[in-house]
């Protein structure tokens, strides 16, 4: 199994190929469980599965997570997170590794669906915020291709009766 690692490498854009860099799930990425969904459609990010109250993504810190991520629109969008730096992920389906200054994040083609697949961080505190973005069109604060991921430490002590 192949894995892509962030690196702290100046802004660039690095072509995957699925059988060269990242390995393919056999349930394929169209299959139904994943904990999380970001559907990419008139240019603005829509949580449509693993929605938080806050309107971005919930996870457990320590779990594996599959975020599905479908672009609908007719032009390529990005899933960039400073979450995903330097940590290994897996891609399942046609994307394009995309690295920024601490962040790194896939790039998924007009109307392509892919599966991110990766542990979620681990912190001593009850939970973290990280935040995702679309390097091509969320760039700015308050633009509709930005989200919030926040991961909660669930240390879950269950006392006996």
């Amino acid at each position: 199994m192949r894995h892509i690692v962030g690196s702290a490498v100046s802004v660039a854009v690095f072509a995957l190929a699925v059988g060269a860099g990242a390995q393919q799930d056999s349930k394929g990425p169209g299959r139904t469980q994943v904990d999380a969904e970001v559907l990419m459609k008139h240019k603005a990010f829509h949580i449509t599965q693993g929605e938080s109250d806050m309107r971005g993504i919930l996870l457990v810190s320590g779990e594996r997570t599959d975020i599905r991520l479908r672009n609908e629109d007719k032009v390529a969008h990005e899933f960039v997170s400073t979450m995903l730096y330097n940590r290994p992920f897996q891609l399942n389906g046609a994307g394009t590794l995309v690295r920024a200054p601490k962040a790194t994040g896939v790039r998924v083609g007009p109307g392509q669906t892919v599966v991110l697949s990766f542990d979620v961080p681990v912190d001593k505190k009850d939970y973290i915020f990280e935040v995702f973005w679309c390097n091509v069109h969320g760039k700015q604060h308050g633009d509709a291709m930005r989200g919030e991921i926040l991961i909660v430490n669930q240390r879950g002590e269950i006392s006996g009766g």
